[in-house]
């Protein structure tokens, strides 16, 4: 499905451990309800995409994206998955951990604004993995203007 095509529009939701399970799954990691996080976009009731928070430090914390759908991270859900850590949490910076062998996902965190700053050997069978991350202030989410949203979820 397109969300480009459909007439319903997306809603983010916030911690549904169904959704954490799968995004996570989909990243190649796992999801803990108890001490992770989840942020997803579901159009019509089917989950699109979504994104998982893991490991917060107080100064950082770990995102795992995965989509399930085409144009599914829209330029609101950008808003939100990094007003979350960087203005709600307060972290100073969020990394991500991907497998050196998945070009397509290397490119989109680098065009997301993500830097690599490592390269380990031995951490996955299918390559190293490469470690991203992006500092508060090179975010440049956080100057857009949402639509309408507000990151905080309901009560």
């Amino acid at each position: 499905m397109g969300i480009g095509r459909s007439l319903i529009p997306p809603r983010i939701t916030f911690n549904n451990p169904d959704h954490g399970r799968v995004v996570a799954r989909r990243a190649g990691t796992f999801f803990n309800p108890e001490c992770d996080r989840c942020v997803s976009v579901v159009v019509g009731g089917e989950l699109i995409g979504g994104v998982t928070y893991q490991g917060y430090t107080g100064t950082s914390i770990q995102m795992h994206m995965a989509g399930m759908a085409d144009r599914w991270a829209t330029r609101d859900f950008m808003w939100v998955i990094f007003d979350y850590p960087f203005n709600q949490l307060g972290v100073e910076r969020v990394f991500g951990q991907l497998v050196e062998s998945n070009t397509r996902a290397l490119e989109i965190v680098e065009k997301l604004g993500f830097k690599r700053v490592a390269r380990v050997e031995g951490v996955f069978p299918t390559g190293a993995c490469i470690v991203s991350t992006m500092e508060r202030a090179d975010c440049r989410w956080l100057k857009i203007k949402p639509r309408g949203l507000s990151a905080r979820p309901e009560a």
